[in-house]
């Protein structure tokens, strides 16, 4: 999966100056903010939880406002958070050094020291079509992914653009092609203010190309 670092403020050597570790929900919150913001419908938000690690995760489905069809094009957008990003986030920083070691060395520790550094990957996959189409020939997979790649990485660097994704199923002497998406992910390391603003109108400007699809894809 293609991925890039989010643009946003200049980074500052001073740990103090550096923005503070994020809750999940805060990170949750900023991030539909910025969807909204970009006039973007946002449906089914939803957060999860892994009883076994801890581990929460967040999705939503975007689309194009009602006053931009079509709306069959959506995007699914997602991130992972780390339970011990959570613990960090709740206690504080070095508070994860409590998790390994007792409390005499505990406060020996480097970690006691060091801002914590989070870490999240954003993550939007682009529905392009519908399953079940047949494919007649192997060789148009090729096409297709040349002219999703060439369409949607408008809206993204060339050096950046998103990976495509084909599912493929066979009955018998049939091929169904089950799955058709594009997909991209921007790492976020906090050592700046994330730009989430800038996701956003990359995901706007991607869905507005989508559309464009239909008149050169038999999907």
């Amino acid at each position: 999966m293609s991925q890039h670092p989010a643009e946003g403020l200049p980074p500052s050597d001073n740990p103090q100056a550096r923005p503070p570790f994020p809750s999940y929900e805060e990170f949750a919150s900023d991030l539909l903010e910025a969807i909204d913001g970009s006039g973007l419908s946002i449906e089914d938000v939803r957060h999860h939880v892994e009883p076994g690690i801890g581990e929460r995760r967040f999705e939503c489905t975007v689309r194009l406002s009602p006053s931009e069809p079509p709306s069959r094009y959506h995007v699914h957008v997602n991130f992972s958070w780390d339970a011990l990003m959570t613990y960090v986030a709740s206690y504080g920083a070095g508070a994860d050094c409590e998790l390994y070691h007792d409390e005499e060395d505990a406060q020996d520790c480097p970690h006691q020291h060091l801002a914590p550094q989070p870490f999240v990957e954003v993550e939007a996959e682009f529905v392009l079509g519908d399953g079940g189409y047949e494919l007649q020939d192997v060789g148009e997979v090729g096409t297709w992914v040349d002219t999703v790649q060439t369409l949607i990485g408008k809206a993204f660097p060339d050096d950046d653009r998103p990976s495509v994704h084909i599912g493929l199923a066979a009955l018998g002497r049939t091929t169904l092609v089950e799955k058709f998406t594009a997909e991209h992910s921007w790492l976020i390391d906090f050592e700046k203010p994330p730009d989430l603003a800038l996701i956003a109108r990359q995901v706007q400007t991607a869905l507005r190309l989508v559309p464009q699809l239909a008149d050169r894809l038999p999907i």
